[in-house]
C-alpha cells in the first residue's frame, strides 16, 4: 500500500534509481528464479502457492520462485528499479507512480485479488454502534483511521466522502493507523471510523457493537485491488520459462480457490500463519475478496481506479495502462494450456 512518505517524498529516489534500473542484464539460469515481492496474507497467496509440488507442472525445471516479503506495495517500486525482484504485488496507484516517477518499464500481468465482485467481499468502513453514526454526513469534525495515504482503502474512503462534497482537513481528519490496530482505535475512540478487513470485520460486527458505515464498492464500484505487476524485460529475457511459470501458478490459485480442496487449502494458509485454521472461516469463500478463475486483471477497473485517486491529487499525473502498460499474454496461454490439459 502506498504511504505518505512514499507517494509525497519518494519520488526523486524513485527517479534516481530507475536511471541504473535494468542496465545489467541477468544471467540466463536454467531454471530461471522468479523473485516476487509480496505484503499481505492470505490476501495476496504468493507465499504459499507454489508448496503443493503434486499440482505444478514445470516448478524446479524452467523456473523457480523466490518470495520477498514488503510492508507494502511503494517498497517494491524501489525494489523492482534497484533489480532486486521481478514481480511485485501492486496497487493501482503504485503502478502510476512507478511508471511516472520512477520511470520503471512495468507492466500488469495477473490478478491478485479484487474488490466488490458481484456477491464477493468488498473492504469494509466501520463505526461504532453507539456513535450516533449513521450516514456519511455525519462524519463532518470526526477522524477516520486510514492504513495509508494513497492506498487502495484510503482512496476508497476518499472518494465516497468526494461523493458528498466532503474534503480532508475541511470536514474530517484522516488518521495513519496500521490495519491490526484500527479496531482498538475504534474501541478507544480515538478514531470514528475506520478500514476493517476479514475476518475481523465479520467478527465486529457479530458483536453487534459495530456497524457498516460504507463499503468500498459503493464508493468506487468493483475495483481491481492487487495486481501482479512484472518488469517488462524480464518477461521479454524469460518468456518460454515465464509461459510455464504462470501455466504452474494460474493451475495453484485454482487448485487454492476450489471449494473441494478448502480444508486443505485453508491449514496451508493457516499453518504459514501459524495461527489456527479455525480464525480463517472467511478464505475462499463469498466472503472473501475475489479471484479471477484464470488470474486476468480487470483492466478497466485498474484504470477507473488510477483516475479517481488522481482527481483526489494523490497522484500528480495519470496513467493510460492500456496498452503499454499491460500484457496479458502469460494469463492467456495458462488458459489456453489448462483448458487442453486440465490436470
Amino acid at each position: 500500500m502506498a504511504t505518505r512518505r512514499n507517494v509525497l517524498a519518494l519520488a526523486a529516489a524513485f527517479t534516481a534509481l530507475s536511471l541504473s534500473s535494468f542496465t545489467a542484464p541477468r544471467a540466463q539460469a536454467d531454471p530461471v528464479k522468479i523473485r516476487i515481492g509480496w505484503s499481505t496474507m492470505p490476501g495476496h497467496m504468493i507465499p504459499v502457492l507454489y508448496s503443493k509440488p503434486e499440482i505444478l507442472k514445470h516448478y524446479g525445471k524452467s523456473y523457480t520462485v523466490e518470495p520477498i516479503r514488503f510492508r507494502g506495495s511503494s517498497p517494491q517500486i524501489t525494489a523492482m528499479a534497484a533489480n532486486e525482484i521481478d514481480m511485485a504485488a501492486f496497487s493501482p496507484l503504485v503502478l502510476a507512480l512507478a511508471v511516472n516517477n520512477a520511470r520503471l518499464d512495468v507492466k500488469a500481468v495477473a490478478d491478485i485479488i479484487q474488490d466488490g465482485v458481484g456477491e464477493y467481499h468488498s473492504e469494509t468502513f466501520l463505526v461504532r454502534a453507539d456513535s450516533g453514526i449513521t450516514k456519511v454526513e455525519d462524519m463532518k469534525g470526526k477522524r477516520i483511521g486510514t492504513n495509508a495515504i494513497g492506498s487502495a482503502s484510503d482512496t476508497a474512503i476518499r472518494a465516497m466522502f468526494r461523493n458528498k462534497k466532503m474534503q480532508d482537513k475541511r470536514d474530517f481528519t484522516m488518521v495513519e493507523v496500521a490495519f491490526p490496530n484500527i479496531p482498538a482505535m475504534l474501541d478507544e475512540r480515538k478514531i470514528d471510523m475506520g478500514t476493517v478487513l476479514q475476518p475481523m470485520s465479520d467478527q465486529l460486527l457479530a458483536t453487534g457493537k459495530y456497524k457498516t458505515l460504507f463499503t468500498a464498492k459503493e464508493a468506487m464500484g468493483p475495483s481491481q485491488l492487487v495486481f501482479l505487476a512484472a518488469n517488462g524485460k524480464f518477461l521479454k529475457d524469460n518468456k518460454t520459462a515465464l509461459m510455464d511459470f504462470f501455466e504452474d501458478h494460474v493451475r495453484a490459485v485454482r487448485w487454492f480457490t476450489d471449494r473441494a480442496n478448502r480444508t486443505e487449502a485453508v491449514k496451508i494458509v493457516a499453518d504459514f500463519m501459524q495461527q489456527s485454521p479455525d480464525t480463517l472461516p472467511h478464505l475462499f469463500t463469498k466472503n472473501d475478496y475475489f479471484r479471477d478463475p484464470y488470474m486476468f486483471p480487470n483492466v478497466k477497473t485498474l484504470q477507473d481506479s488510477i483516475d479517481v485517486a488522481v482527481e483526489l491529487a494523490l497522484a500528480p499525473k495519470g496513467l493510460k495502462v492500456d496498452p503499454d502498460y499491460v500484457d496479458l499474454s502469460f494469463v492467456q496461454e495458462a488458459k489456453k494450456r489448462i483448458e487442453a490439459s486440465p490436470k
